[in-house]
């Protein structure tokens, strides 16, 4: 089974020979992929979704994987147990708000696994705070682009982060701006001409408050661009 790019990088975060849940698994693409390349002893797959659920059933029947990965139909880590004694949490391709609802509203799951694998696709500044906010430390933070999208993937694992994060390695990343990383630079350059076309285009309605906020990005999204 071949992974697109941004599932193999989340896959590659997982820490070798453990037991995986997979939230919103979809199609349970990488618990297959993981349990086949002998990176992990088990997996639960869990969707919300009934369809995604049988998606996820009929693709790891067709490995013949039904005793290795379980599949589950819930909310979140609702149906999740302690006793399933899971280490790796895998969250990926939802909102960031959401995903912090799942983390806190399965909170003793989340406080009882060794690491968090989490692909917010917005609000990812808030997953940040988040995770340092309830006693976990992100070890690994890596911005990727695929399809030309683009996407970060944070690796957390439990305890008190050492150094205390700026705002702006909140919203961009610690990782990626003291790694110089090409996909973050080139995001900003495209950011900051979104955002200077949408300028022009209000200061001609003189909404002041909107002006400045965005003038306000915009020279933070230029001070980190030096960064890099």
């Amino acid at each position: 089974m071949e992974l697109s790019y941004r599932l193999n990088k989340i896959a590659q975060k997982v820490t070798k020979n453990g037991i995986i849940a997979d939230i919103g698994t979809d199609h349970a693409y990488i618990p297959i992929f993981l349990y086949k390349n002998n990176k992990i002893k088990s997996g639960i797959a869990c969707d919300i979704s009934k369809g995604s659920l049988q998606k996820a059933k009929d693709n790891i029947k067709k490995y013949n994987l039904q005793d290795s990965i379980q599949t589950r139909l819930g909310n979140g880590l609702e149906k999740i147990n302690l006793q399933d004694r899971v280490d790796t949490i895998i969250i990926a391709g939802m909102g960031g708000m959401l995903m912090i609802d799942i983390l806190q509203n399965g909170k003793d799951i989340t406080e009882n696994a060794k690491e968090l694998i989490l692909q917010p696709q917005k609000d990812i500044d808030k997953v940040r705070k988040y995770l340092h906010n309830n006693n976990f430390k992100i070890i690994d933070d890596e911005m990727l682009k695929d399809d030309g999208k683009y996407y970060t993937i944070i690796k957390a694992i439990k305890g008190k982060e050492d150094v205390l994060y700026k705002n702006e390695e909140y919203i961009f990343g610690k990782f990626e701006i003291a790694n110089k990383c090409k996909i973050l630079k080139e995001y900003i350059e495209d950011q900051v001409y979104k955002m200077e076309i949408v300028l022009r285009n209000i200061k001609k309605t003189n909404v002041e408050s909107r002006i400045l906020e965005i003038e306000k990005n915009i020279k933070m999204y230029k001070e980190v661009l030096k960064c890099l």
